[in-house]
C-alpha cells in the first residue's frame, strides 16, 4: 500500500507541478487568442494523460520517516501475557486510498445517474417551427446535421449527442429577436461540427476520477473556457453581428442549474472575458501570438520533466544497505584516489599542527559517505571541515563480503603537519 499511496502522491504533485507552471506562463505571456489558448490547454491535457507513461522504471525512492510510521504502525496486541493480535486497525495509506476510491465511485455514480436525467430531459423535448428555417439555413452553411428542439427543462442552450446531435434550446429563446436567435443557434451548431459533447463528457469522467485535486478541475475549467472562447470568435465571423452575441451572452448569463452531459452556455465567472473578446478588434498578432505558445508548452514540458525525475510515480522504497565493519569476513575497502586537505592559511600562521580522526562509510559503489569527526583538531580555522571536504573525494575499491561488495564504514586519519 505504500508504493500505491506513493505513485498516487507523486501523480498529485508532477499535476500540480505542470498546472501551476501553466497557470503562471499564460498570464505571464498574455496568451489570449482562444485557438492558441485551446491548443495550449490541450497539449497540457496531453501530457497528463501520458504521465504514467513517461515514468522512469526501475527507480528507488529515499524512505520518507514521518509516511513510513503513518503507513506502518506498530502491531496491536492483547492485553494481559502473550502477544495475540487482536483485529488489525487499517493503516493510514489503506484509509487514504480507501477515501479516493470511495469517492471517484461516487463521483462516477453522481456522472451516471446525471446522464439519465439528462436522457428524460431530452425525452420530453419539442420542436418548434420558428426555429427551423434559421437553423435550416445555418446547418447548410456550416454542412451539419442536427435537431433543434425546444426544452422547458433547460434555462439555457445546449448541445447533447454525437451520433444523432440535438440542440436544445430554452422556450425564452423565442421571445428574443432573430439575430440573437441566429447567434445562439450558429453557436450550438458549431459545437456539433467540433463534435465537443463528447469531449464534455470525457473530461466529466477524468474530473471525477481526479476528483480529490483542485488542479485537475483548473484544466477541465481552462479547457471549457478556451473552447467556448474558440466558437464564440467563430460564430462572431459567420454571422457579423458582435451586438446580437454580446446579447445571447448577456441574456444567459445568470447562474444555471448544472445538469451533467451539457455545458452551459455562459457562466457569469466566465462573461466578463468572453465579452471582452467580443469587444477586441485588435488581437496580437498571429506570429507573436503563436511564438507565445511555444514558449509556454516548452515551460510545461521542462517542469513536467523536473517534476517526474524529482518524484517519479513507479518508484519503490529505497532500501537502506547494511553497514559492515572490517573483520569477521568483511575486507578493508582500499584507496583508489587520495585528495590531500587543505592547509588553510589561518590554521598555519596559528602555527597549528597535528591529526583529525574522521569515520566514514564506504558504500558498495566505492563512494564516501556519511563523514563524521571522531577527533577533532581545529574547528575555529577551517582544519576539521578542510579534513571532511577532502575525504568526500576520496574514491575506494570498496569492501568485500562472501565476495560480493558491501558498505563498510572506516577510520581514516588527516594529518597535517608544518614543513
Amino acid at each position: 500500500m505504500a508504493d500505491v499511496l506513493w505513485t498516487v502522491a507523486a501523480f498529485t504533485l508532477q499535476i500540480a507541478a505542470l498546472v501551476l507552471i501553466a497557470l503562471a506562463v499564460t498570464e505571464l505571456l498574455r496568451i489570449r487568442v482562444p485557438r492558441h489558448a485551446l491548443r495550449f490547454w490541450q497539449v497540457v491535457m496531453t501530457i497528463v494523460l501520458i504521465l504514467p507513461l513517461a515514468q522512469p522504471r526501475g527507480v528507488s525512492r529515499p524512505e520518507l520517516p514521518l509516511l513510513s510510521e503513518a503507513i506502518s504502525p506498530a502491531p496491536v496486541t492483547a492485553g494481559g501475557g502473550g502477544t495475540t493480535p487482536v483485529s488489525a486497525v487499517p493503516d493510514a495509506a489503506t484509509v487514504i486510498l480507501a477515501i479516493i476510491l470511495a469517492g471517484i465511485v461516487l463521483r462516477l455514480l453522481w456522472l451516471g445517474l446525471g446522464l439519465i436525467r439528462l436522457h428524460s430531459i431530452v425525452a420530453q423535448v419539442m420542436p418548434h417551427p420558428s426555429l427551423d428555417a434559421v437553423s435550416g439555413e445555418l446547418m447548410q452553411a456550416l454542412g451539419v446535421t442536427a435537431a433543434v428542439k425546444i426544452s422547458d427543462d433547460l434555462e439555457g442552450p445546449a448541445t447533447v449527442g454525437f451520433r444523432h446531435p440535438l440542440v436544445l434550446m430554452p422556450r425564452s429563446v423565442l421571445s428574443m429577436s432573430m439575430a440573437v436567435q441566429r447567434a445562439v443557434l450558429c453557436h450550438e451548431l458549431l459545437h456539433v461540427k467540433r463534435g465537443d459533447w463528447l469531449q464534455t463528457i470525457g473530461e466529466e469522467v477524468w474530473r471525477s476520477i481526479l476528483w480529490f485535486h483542485p488542479l485537475a478541475r483548473v484544466i477541465v475549467s481552462r479547457l471549457s473556457l478556451s473552447r467556448e472562447m474558440v466558437v464564440d470568435e467563430t460564430t462572431i465571423s459567420i454571422t457579423r453581428d458582435r451586438r446580437a452575441y454580446a446579447e445571447a451572452l448577456l441574456a444567459f448569463s445568470n447562474p444555471q442549474p448544472h445538469v451533467i452531459g451539457v455545458t452551459p452556455f455562459i457562466g457569469r465567472r466566465t462573461l466578463s472575458r468572453r465579452i471582452s473578446l467580443i469587444a477586441e478588434e485588435t488581437p496580437m498578432p498571429h506570429r507573436r501570438a503563436l511564438a507565445h505558445a511555444g514558449l509556454a508548452v516548452l515551460a510545461c514540458l521542462a517542469i513536467t520533466a523536473v517534476a517526474v525525475d524529482r518524484f517519479p510515480m513507479f518508484a519503490t522504497l529505497q532500501a537502506q544497505s547494511q553497514v559492515y565493519t572490517p573483520g569477521n569476513g568483511v575486507s578493508l575497502p582500499r584507496v583508489l584516489h587520495e585528495v590531500k586537505p587543505d592547509y588553510t592559511r589561518e590554521a598555519m600562521d596559528q602555527m597549528i599542527q597535528g591529526t583529525v580522526l574522521l569515520q566514514c562509510v564506504v558504500t558498495e559503489q566505492g563512494d564516501v559517505t556519511d563523514v563524521v569527526i571522531t577527533k577533532s583538531l581545529d574547528m575555529e580555522y577551517g582544519l576539521d571541515q578542510a579534513a571532511i571536504d577532502a575525504l568526500k573525494q576520496w574514491k575506494f575499491q570498496p569492501g568485500r563480503k562472501d565476495d560480493k561488495p558491501v558498505a563498510v564504514r572506516i577510520t581514516v586519519e588527516s594529518a597535517f603537519t608544518l614543513k
